[in-house]
């Protein structure tokens, strides 16, 4: 996509502490001093902990992520100030100067979220010494640690993407060492209240929607109530027992089921993100939603729909490596294999999701507020915009199209191996058992891809709007009910599965 701002600025001059020529290599040489002994500090605390058994405790582990932090702080900032100490030219690219901004803001606040979290290890550790393993166990220590990480790297994003829609027209001198938010924003020849005030990010006078729903024909209400209410707890039966059965049944912990414990999780939280609401709107007065709740539903539905298309790649992947390369699959599909294959859809997917909602919380939204939908979808929010859309829609095209053909890519990639490597085994049961795991993959596939592709690849307009709504309900509650559906009635092995889970609670009955 293009950059947001219109800079005619490519570089920055930074100026550093000090001009005075004479200070220049006594405050190189000092700060040289000081970030070796950074660099050894937590290199050496790092090591150590890792090499000695005894450092093995909670403390020492969220220690050691402090070091870890400190030293890519320090080695952010430090090496380029070192550089303009001794330099003539003391300039830093635009994107660099972006970059350093964006690791700054991230470490930072990472940091200070762990030194809480060493409060509340320490907390534990004298006020419940008794309780002291069991709650801080490794488990509960890694998402302490892996939640500063992910929101400080979050707000960093989200700091960085403000400081970019910025515009530097002729200026480009900052005054500091470093590239900081404050001289840029004194730099900036455009309006720079929406990065000062990030807290709020718009000009907003809108602080809610009124969701028009499916339709206004009041007898139409509660029977489409009904049917999306079965339709729902449908999905929530289907999904959810999909996810115990492939829990309890250990037939099926292989790698192939295991990715389908995952999509069944997000097509369940996918609809639970949508339908709750829309049932809500059949058979009520007020069918208004909050600026901020109709982000967020904004945020986890393009979210969960970045999740949902990579994991279904992955799964080609899975069915790819277990019919080309049966040998070798138990070592190539390893457990952590899958679960850093199963890792990277929701990062990924996260990420997008909060850079597509920053473009939404951008629009401005003067009077205008009934969204022609059932939920909160971006076409529909766009066509009430009064500020410019450019940006998003151009963001929404761009990042719809290169995931879907992405995606699909790796899809259709797969099945270019795996159909040669299916007709090429020898036995009439191996070959039907190959086409009918994939055979439920790409019926999946199919129904997903083809609402995808007629929803987002066309230019929000009153008529692709109200066609959308069509297909939006489509892929909100009815494929997330019909996945779990394609997947039993076409799969031998859940199928048994399933027929032994009930012979065992009948018989304990």
């Amino acid at each position: 996509m293009a950059r947001a701002n219109s800079s005619l600025v490519t570089e920055f001059v930074l100026l550093g502490l000090t001009d005075r020529p004479e200070l220049q290599p006594i405050l190189f040489v000092l700060f040289l001093v000081i970030y070796l002994i950074t660099v050894g500090g937590n290199l050496g605390m790092l090591i150590l902990i890792r090499i000695d058994s005894r450092l093995h405790t909670p403390m020492y582990f969220f220690l050691a992520g402090l070091s870890f932090l400190d030293l890519c702080y320090s080695t952010n900032v430090t090496p380029n100030m070192l550089v303009n100490f001794l330099s003539e030219k003391k300039t830093i690219s635009y994107a660099a100067c972006l970059v350093q901004c964006y690791f700054f803001i991230a470490m930072v606040i990472t940091e200070y979220y762990m030194l809480a979290v060493m409060a509340y290890d320490r907390y534990v550790a004298i006020c419940n010494p008794l309780l002291y393993s069991s709650k801080m166990s490794k488990g509960v220590c890694i998402r302490l640690i892996v939640a500063p990480y992910v929101y400080g790297f979050l707000s960093g994003l989200m700091e960085t993407m403000w400081t970019y829609r910025l515009t530097f027209c002729d200026s480009n001198v900052i005054n500091h060492f470093y590239c900081a938010d404050p001289p840029l924003i004194r730099l900036s020849c455009s309006d720079t209240f929406i990065k000062e005030t990030s807290i709020k990010g718009n000009l907003t006078s809108v602080s809610e929607f009124i969701l028009l729903g499916l339709t206004n024909r009041k007898e139409l209400q509660l029977p489409l109530f009904l049917l999306f209410l079965a339709i729902f707890m449908v999905t929530v039966v289907g999904n959810l027992g999909m996810i115990v059965l492939i829990q309890v049944n250990s037939r099926l912990h292989t790698p192939m089921y295991f990715f389908l414990s995952h999509l069944s999780f997000v097509d369940l939280t996918f609809s639970s993100n949508v339908t709750p609401k829309m049932l809500e709107i059949f058979l009520s007065e007020k069918t208004t939603i909050s600026y901020s709740a109709c982000l967020l539903q904004c945020y986890l539905f393009i979210a969960l729909v970045h999740v949902e298309m990579y994991i279904l790649a992955v799964m080609a992947y899975d069915r790819y490596m277990a019919i080309h390369n049966p040998l070798l699959y138990g070592s190539k599909m390893s457990k952590s294999v899958c679960t850093c294959l199963i890792m990277v859809p929701y990062v990924y997917g996260a990420l997008t999701g909060f850079m597509e909602t920053m473009w939404t919380y951008k629009l401005v939204f003067c009077g205008p507020n009934q969204v022609n939908h059932f939920y909160c979808a971006d076409p529909p929010l766009i066509k009430l915009a009064c500020s410019d859309t450019y940006n998003k829609e151009t963001s929404m095209f761009v990042v719809a199209g290169c995931n879907l053909s992405f995606s699909l890519l790796i899809i259709l990639i797969s099945y270019f191996y795996i159909f040669p490597a299916i007709l090429r085994i020898r036995s009439t049961e191996g070959r039907h058992k190959a086409f009918s795991t994939c055979g439920s993959h790409l019926t999946a596939v199919f129904i997903f891809y083809a609402t995808l592709f007629f929803m987002y690849l066309r230019p929000p307009s009153k008529e692709s709007v109200e066609q959308g709504k069509m297909v939006a309900v489509f892929y909100t509650t009815v494929i997330p009910m019909l996945n779990p559906m394609i997947y039993s009635l076409r799969n031998k092995d859940v199928k048994e599965a399933l027929a032994k889970e009930l012979l065992k609670s009948k018989i304990f009955s």
